[in-house]
């Protein structure tokens, strides 16, 4: 998989509520994405080149095509 990045970056703290952990999404975001909030996301653990653990997740709402 090869990943081309679009110059935006931010920083999430984890959070916890009860049994799930959650991360945020920056506001500008999921505004410039049209998202909206219960939408359902896909989301994969994988790793780049340097075997760094790495999440993708699909801001469009599809599954991962293979």
């Amino acid at each position: 998989m090869k990943i081309k990045f679009q110059n935006i970056g931010w920083k999430s703290k984890i959070a916890q509520k009860r049994a799930t952990f959650s991360i945020s999404i920056n506001k500008l975001v999921v505004l410039g994405s049209c998202l909206e909030k219960g939408q359902i996301l896909y989301c994969y653990l994988a790793e780049d080149t340097r075997k760094r653990p790495i999440i993708v997740v699909y801001l469009d709402g599809g599954k991962r095509k293979v």
